[in-house]
């Protein structure tokens, strides 16, 4: 099954993840992100043979969801979003102390702050098109659950994360479509205690 996300996200967002259009409104030669081999159905038509689609998963003990394109209907009910969009802001403490009648500064200390990160994406009954309820009800099972989660990503394993914990939580309807939901949700990076205690 070919699926066009591309209206949905327009709607939601305003543009586009990655470069991935609708067979309707493709002019140029495209390339189908297939998981067929993976036992999905779910393709996902990209402008770019380039561009790429990564699934992040979020974990805590046995419970486990996945974040993906891939089979995204109930064949498969452990993807709970589409990939998310994700965005990366980090900053420094610095204690800085200005010297008398001159604009120099002197840093005295830094510290380096763990990364922001927002994840934006699409909850979608792929099912019966209906309103997403059961992963509206998931996706805020996941923000009480009040302790550190586990984050799969090449993305995030990159910057060095892979346990976050999530501060907040959007969710906004997408006009003109009864089965989708825009979400939005902050999470910050964070290392064991035993990494911080051993450094």
């Amino acid at each position: 099954m070919r699926f066009d996300f591309t209206a949905r996200y327009i709607a939601a967002f305003g543009f586009l993840p990655a470069n991935f259009t609708s067979p309707k409104v493709n002019k140029s030669p495209a390339v189908y992100y297939d998981d067929s081999d993976l036992g999905g159905n779910i393709d996902v038509l990209l402008n770019d043979p380039n561009t790429s689609l990564e699934d992040v998963e979020l974990y805590h003990g046995t419970e486990s969801y996945r974040f993906a394109f891939q089979s995204i209907n109930d064949e498969c009910p452990d993807i709970l979003a589409t990939a998310p969009m994700l965005s990366l802001k980090r900053a420094k403490k610095l204690v800085i102390t200005a010297i008398n009648n001159s604009d120099f500064v002197v840093v005295e200390r830094y510290a380096t702050e763990p990364y922001e990160i927002t994840w934006r994406g699409l909850l979608i009954d792929m099912d019966n098109h209906r309103f997403p309820m059961n992963k509206l009800q998931k996706m805020n099972e996941i923000f009480e659950h009040n302790s550190v989660w586990g984050v799969s990503s090449q993305i995030l394993q990159a910057i060095k994360v892979n346990s976050i914990f999530i501060k907040d939580i959007n969710f906004d309807f997408v006009e003109g479509y009864e089965d989708t939901v825009s979400y939005s949700m902050t999470t910050q990076g964070i290392r064991p205690l035993e990494y911080g205690l051993i450094n």
